[in-house]
């Protein structure tokens, strides 16, 4: 497979994880796991993307997380961390690598697009009751932060890669 193959596929798999993970969430449970352990092995056999890359992204992206829901700006439903929101985060840390890795050498651009892209998916997560929230302008502020330095954080790690050989 080419390279754009492999985009296109970790692509279709992760927006296929979301719209069962934040659409049916727990109703859709066993396809998001599915789903999500075709998108992991996808990404680690087919792609030969590291799992300690995909581990540390998944732990930041779990952390930050963890702040916006302390901070108390959003409740998700299924609970205070609900497994399928875990799987998003898995999911995308394995997409990431694969689907997005031409946005390394663009550090800003990849910034600004998380940012942008970040509480659109959100906003859509709200819209289909995926979560409550008293201020939609502090969610989408609170996850304007979230994105943008996850995605620093992405390019960070995938620079990194690049010089470690990993």
């Amino acid at each position: 497979m080419t390279s754009i193959q492999h985009k296109i596929v970790s692509f279709v798999l992760f927006n296929a994880l979301w719209l069962s993970a934040v659409w049916g969430r727990e109703h859709y449970i066993v396809l998001s796991g599915v789903l999500l352990v075709l998108q992991f092995f996808y990404s680690i056999a087919v792609a030969k993307v590291s799992w300690t890359l995909i581990l540390r992204l998944f732990a930041v992206g779990l952390l930050l997380e963890a702040i916006v829901i302390s901070l108390g700006f959003i409740d998700f439903t299924g609970g205070y961390f609900p497994l399928w929101l875990v799987m998003l985060w898995l999911g995308f840390s394995s997409m990431a690598p694969v689907a997005l890795d031409w946005l390394a050498p663009k550090p800003v651009f990849a910034v600004l697009l998380g940012a942008i892209s970040g509480p659109i998916s959100y906003v859509a997560g709200i819209k289909l009751n995926a979560a409550t929230i008293d201020s939609m302008p502090i969610v989408v502020a609170s996850y304007v932060v979230v994105w943008g330095l996850m995605m620093a954080y992405f390019v960070f790690s995938m620079s990194t890669k690049r010089q470690r050989g990993v």
